[in-house]
């Protein structure tokens, strides 16, 4: 058997072999469109991510994968046909997904609702988490209650009790009374606005310590200067501010105390947790906003996986925020790099999985075609009819392809293939001829194996290899091939 004979046999087995795996590649599409494969896989996945693959926290990454995937951004992924046509192929998937969780005993992944969408973009999914979590608004209500609770106790009461010393000094019930009312109503302001986040913590700070310097300086216009009492009243009040901070370093100190990290907001989610028991006494106070908190922290039921992976999480926002309100973000960059280091994972095992699906959709395409790779070589070699019109056609299709654009490539010769498949006589299928031809080969066969499984086995591997493969191939055996005919 001479070279261009075998280059002639492979050529002609690399070209069927690519027009089955495209038969097997439109099948699969079409499959995975019907039952909503990666989209169910993409669901599955998430799940394994929050539970950390822990059985026993299975039905709690369930529900808080069901909220995400009910969550605006991640809702708005999903798009379904409209129209009434729209709406009538939708009902037929759907009806058929039923079918088919029925037939196979699973559930449906996808909770109450059809469908899901079959991509997720990693800021979309850090995004709906901390918002299911409502870490934000937690850690914000925690920083408001500890700044009111500061303003309170080094603040409003001490000077309340500095002036009522100097009021009973001087015989005086009413001094400095509307400069007092008007001080306690900045201060509200100045919590309201922080409250309903129009300033930083640190901006709120530093307006406290002003206001305290107007106070004082509104008392200086209508105290009298040279009285005693009056410089001891003062200097107790620039104490009680110097108490607060003083410095730079006193205020980032001050800062820190105040601003509860997302570390330790995330320990509200425990069930034995101080911050924990905190919120939920507050509750009883009335206030709309922690009554909300409160039962939003009661419903969550996080898997223990998720909350040590989001602590850890947490922690290295910590360090990368420059501002303790950039901690929000940095922790939220930090979730969807692990969101997307998950997803890696499960695109490898989905495309293992797809390979397994195309291996048994190659073997039961071999088998209905009667694609017997051992029949197909023998015939290549036997009949130079059958071997030069499969090679002539390999050759005039796979030049055509050539935009540089695989995929697209693929669609050309596709089609193509398509308009004369009919024409191309491909030792295939189930006529007289072709059974007989086998039946006569697996009479002279040695092996304890039929003839016949051997080579749909072998042909169903091919068909799985996939059409991007030996369209490859197809292209530089004819490279090879072009070649040698240029030499001669």
């Amino acid at each position: 058997m001479n070279f261009p004979l075998v280059l002639d046999i492979a050529l002609g087995l690399i070209f069927i072999y690519f027009i089955l795996s495209l038969l097997a590649s439109e099948i699969q599409e079409i499959i995975g469109t019907l039952l909503q494969w990666r989209a169910e896989h993409l669901k599955q996945s998430i799940e394994g991510l929050l539970a950390g693959n822990d059985v026993a926290s299975a039905a709690a990454a369930r529900d808080l994968s069901d909220r995400l995937y009910g969550s605006p951004l991640i809702r708005s992924l999903n798009h379904e046909a409209r129209g009434s046509f729209g709406r009538c192929i939708r009902s037929l998937l759907h009806g058929l997904g039923q079918g088919y969780r029925w037939i196979t005993r699973t559930r449906n992944v996808f909770g109450r609702a059809t469908s899901g969408p079959s991509y997720i973009p990693a800021d979309a999914f850090a995004n709906s988490l901390l918002e299911s979590l409502q870490l934000e608004p937690l850690q914000q209500l925690l920083a408001s209650g500890r700044l009111k609770q500061l303003v309170e106790e080094r603040l409003l009461l001490p000077i309340n009790h500095v002036l009522n010393d100097f009021k009973a000094s001087m015989a005086n019930e009413t001094l400095l009374d509307p400069e007092r009312r008007q001080l306690e109503q900045s201060i509200r302001q100045i919590l309201v606005d922080f409250q309903e986040r129009r300033v930083t913590l640190a901006d709120t700070l530093e307006r406290l310590l002003a206001q305290l310097d107007e106070f004082m300086a509104m008392a200086q216009e209508v105290l009298p200067a040279d009285h005693h009492l009056s410089q001891t009243f003062l200097r107790r009040v620039n104490s009680l501010k110097r108490q607060l901070a003083t410095n730079s370093q006193e205020k980032a100190a001050l800062l820190n105390q105040l601003w509860p990290s997302l570390k330790e907001v995330l320990t509200v989610f425990e069930e034995d947790s101080p911050l924990r028991r905190q919120l939920l006494s507050a509750e009883a106070l009335g206030n709309p906003q922690v009554k909300a908190l409160a039962t939003h922290v009661r419903q969550q039921v996080l898997p223990d996986s998720l909350k040590a992976s989001l602590m850890v999480l947490a922690e290295k926002g910590q360090q990368k925020a420059a501002q303790m309100e950039d901690e929000i973000n940095q922790m939220e960059t930090a979730v969807a790099t692990w969101f997307n280091r998950g997803m890696d994972r499960a695109s490898g095992v989905y495309k293992r999985n797809a390979k397994a699906v195309a291996l048994i959709l190659g073997v039961a395409i071999a088998i209905i075609v009667n694609a017997d790779s051992l029949h197909i070589a023998t015939r290549l070699a036997t009949d130079p009819t059958v071997r030069l019109a499969v090679t002539q056609a390999a050759e005039q299709y796979a030049p055509e392809a050539s935009s540089g654009d695989l995929q697209q490539d693929l669609r050309q010769m596709q089609d193509a293939v398509n308009t004369s498949l009919d024409a191309l006589p491909f030792p295939l299928g189930h006529s007289e001829t072709v059974v007989r031809q086998q039946q006569l080969a697996e009479a002279e066969w040695p092996l304890p194996v039929p003839r016949r499984i051997l080579g749909w086995l072998i042909s169903g591997i091919a068909i799985a290899m996939g059409a991007n493969f030996w369209f490859d191939l197809l292209k530089k055996v004819i490279g090879v091939r072009s070649s040698g005919k240029a030499e001669k």
